[in-house]
């Protein structure tokens, strides 16, 4: 089967929006008033040191967090007006999530931590395996199916890391430093993969300081002190070099 072809830029609808968002702990301002519109197949980099904010804003976007003011809508639906049974299931389908820690338990083979995944979706064991099966193939680790967290690489536990994420292709894939507990070899493959993921129509949501990777993709974010500085894809935006010319 072919793959679809991703439709991105500013003709392809939103799959998520913020409007106005902002974060308060206690007194503390983790977010302030940020506005980003993700459209369906983007790619993109949230990029930013740690504090400014970069990490509150993804737990928001993938509705593990609320904010305090302002508005979210993924795939059209306003996450406010949603129940915690609604919001979950929303999540399930449309969001994959992928973490600098693995998350992979000690003894379990990748096949069934892949396939766990999918524990509360009604299917059976076998076609849960079946599904986890062709996950890990499309990551390339068809070859892994039975090795456990021990036995595999740092760039494989995150290879599948990712197969769990996007076994129900969830249009959207947020990920959190996917990178960052790799050697630059396995980062690299990590981030062909995305790129890959992208490329069949997902849209993969970067969070990272990585310079570097920020520079290989089509899109930057810049989040400094709870607040969205840049983004290449605003009309008018400077360019980060230009940017620094005028501070």
């Amino acid at each position: 089967m072919t793959a679809p072809t991703p439709v991105s830029g500013p003709a392809a609808p939103a799959l998520l929006e913020l409007t106005a968002v902002s974060k308060k702990y206690g007194d503390v301002a983790a977010l302030g008033g940020a506005d980003l519109v993700v459209r369906r197949g983007e790619l993109l980099a949230i990029v930013g040191p740690s504090g400014s904010g970069k990490s509150t804003m993804l737990n928001i976007m993938g509705t593990l967090d609320r904010p305090t003011s302002g508005r979210v809508r993924i795939a059209g639906y306003d996450v406010a007006r949603l129940s915690d049974r609604e919001l979950s299931a929303l999540r399930a389908g449309t969001i994959g999530f992928v973490f600098q820690q693995f998350h992979l338990a000690p003894g379990v083979p990748a096949l069934d931590s892949v396939a766990d995944g999918l524990l509360y979706s009604g299917r059976t064991r076998g076609e849960r395996r079946l599904l986890a099966e062709r996950a890990l193939r499309r990551v390339g680790l068809g070859h892994r199916l039975r090795h456990e967290p021990h036995q595999l690489s740092g760039g494989e536990k995150q290879r599948v890391a990712i197969a769990r994420a996007v076994l129900g292709d969830p249009p959207l894939l947020l990920a959190d430093e996917p990178t960052g507990a790799l050697d630059s070899r396995s980062g690299t493959v990590v981030l062909e993969l995305l790129h890959e993921l992208h490329e069949s129509g997902t849209a993969v949501v970067i969070i990272t300081h990585d310079r570097d990777i920020t520079a290989s993709l089509p899109r930057e974010v810049r989040v400094k002190d709870g607040r969205i500085e840049y983004d290449s894809a605003a009309p008018g935006s400077l360019s980060p070099a230009l940017q620094e010319a005028v501070r």
